[in-house]
């Protein structure tokens, strides 16, 4: 029995998706996280350069786009 890379990445990347503040889905997926310190059905965001880890990642870009609300 042989296993291909390709197959865990066409599974990883349907899943994951950019983390985006002004999304209800997104912040929905972050409380949880924050009330449960868990994800609901595993991580569901993408690291992006230059944060170390997904959740300090999504708290900082929500507190970026919070601050630039009038």
């Amino acid at each position: 029995m042989s296993y291909t890379l390709s197959a865990l990445g066409t599974f990883s990347e349907n899943r994951r998706r950019r983390f985006d503040s002004a999304k209800k889905a997104d912040l929905a997926e972050l409380a949880y996280f924050r009330k449960h310190n868990q994800w609901k059905n595993g991580c569901p965001f993408y690291l992006e350069w230059p944060y170390t880890d997904i959740v300090s990642m999504c708290i900082l870009k929500y507190t970026d786009r919070m601050l630039k609300v009038k």
